[in-house]
């Protein structure tokens, strides 16, 4: 493992290893969303998940949906029961101190925030999400997503 310093978030490493899931690092030139993220790695849109916080008066959810898609609030309160809206950038950036601002990764239990990913990720033969920086992507195949995903609630919540 030697040369580059790794640019994954140490806590998303920390839990990958612990949960024994195994991934690789598509290194892309720097941007600035999910959306060219993808575009800039040569993957499919609809392969990058983009994570979306959340907040209420309960606390943070992350809404996992495809990059090229948007997250449908109302679907998501509705499936939670809950009053949700988009986080500030300010709590963002608190919860993922480990992170380059604004480069959210995609898997929020590995910061202990609940989460709620969309469905038409499980039929992705590869998954690709931000890793913490703005120029890599975690590339993780379907059984280890579903793997990493199994305890977490999901449903339709794009639009």
């Amino acid at each position: 493992m030697g040369g580059r310093a790794m640019s994954i978030s140490s806590t998303v490493q920390r839990y990958l290893e612990r949960q024994h899931i195994p991934y690789h690092l598509k290194h892309h030139p720097y941007t600035e969303t999910a959306m060219t993220s993808a575009f800039a790695a040569r993957v499919p849109a609809q392969r990058v998940a983009k994570g979306v916080v959340l907040k209420d008066e309960d606390g943070f959810v992350m809404a996992l949906v495809p990059s090229d898609r948007q997250v449908n609030v109302d679907a998501v309160n509705h499936s939670l029961n809950r009053l949700l809206e988009p986080a500030s950038q300010q709590d963002v950036r608190i919860l993922f101190r480990d992170c380059e601002a604004g480069a959210v990764p995609s898997l929020g239990m590995a910061y202990n925030i609940k989460m709620i990913w969309d469905d038409s990720l499980a039929h992705e033969q590869t998954c690709y999400m931000e890793s913490g920086d703005h120029s890599e992507l975690l590339e993780i195949d379907n059984p280890s997503f579903m793997r990493l995903m199994e305890h977490q609630q999901h449903g339709m919540i794009c639009r």
